[in-house]
């Protein structure tokens, strides 16, 4: 059985000791989803840039088909197939629906995944994932609104790792939210336990992040939001 908790702990001791970021990819997507390659193609990708550990965190929804399982059978056989050289982790990112922390997960998937990822990826009364448009939302109430989104995923849901916290806002709006929302999250995280993502394509200010998260022992994950095989392993790109 996959020990979620030691895992991320060991991550944690790894980068506060030598401040260098781990060869681990935990954010992973593959074409069951809106990824561009296969389980194999980015398995193997994963293993040619020398990565330890990679998560595929497929997106899924609570009324998401039977296609999971097969998806599942893929990643276990990458698993046992190269079981000496990277392990392979069944995932889901999964939406955040309200203020009251629901994921959009059923329990089905939730009990075939080795690590569970919520992340803001609509306002509420909105529909479909990250987009460009602004809506009726201003920049600051597009900020307060996944502040909270991402406050009660944190306090409420199931979910192991919080995903690229103020992405929507970044993404929509092209600005990063003031530092005090940032520190509140993790901060909220360490206390109940969750682990605060460091996304390669969302977050500019990591360095900010990383000395936050190892000065409030907040637990953390590596993930480049990768959706190709090109894009395997640039998190560990960044200079901590």
């Amino acid at each position: 059985m996959f020990k979620k908790k030691n895992f991320f702990e060991k991550i944690f001791k790894q980068y506060k000791k030598n401040k260098k970021i781990p060869p681990v990819d935990l954010h992973a997507h593959t074409s069951w989803t809106d990824g561009k390659n296969s389980v194999s193609e980015m398995s193997s990708a994963a293993i040619n840039k020398q990565i330890t550990t990679l998560l595929f965190s497929e997106h899924t929804r609570a009324n998401s088909g039977n296609w999971f399982s097969d998806f599942v059978n893929e990643v276990h056989l990458m698993r046992k197939k190269f079981k000496n050289k990277c392990l392979f982790l069944v995932g889901t990112e999964v939406k955040v629906l309200n203020e009251r922390g629901n994921l959009d997960l059923s329990e089905k998937i939730g009990n075939m995944c080795d690590l569970i990822m919520a992340s803001v990826h609509r306002f509420p009364g909105e529909k479909g994932i990250i987009n460009n448009t602004q809506g009726n939302f201003s920049k600051e109430e597009a900020i307060l609104m996944e502040f909270e989104l991402t406050k009660a995923a944190i306090e409420n849901s199931s979910a192991d790792i919080i995903g690229h916290p103020f992405g929507m806002s970044l993404k929509r709006f092209k600005t990063t939210p003031s530092w005090d929302f940032f520190l509140k999250l993790i901060k909220k995280a360490s206390s109940f336990d969750k682990v605060f993502e460091i996304n390669f394509h969302y977050h500019n200010n990591y360095e900010q992040l990383l000395e936050a998260c190892v000065e409030n022992n907040t637990l953390i994950s590596f993930g480049s939001n990768a959706h190709s095989v090109d894009e395997i392993g640039k998190i560990s790109t960044i200079k901590s």
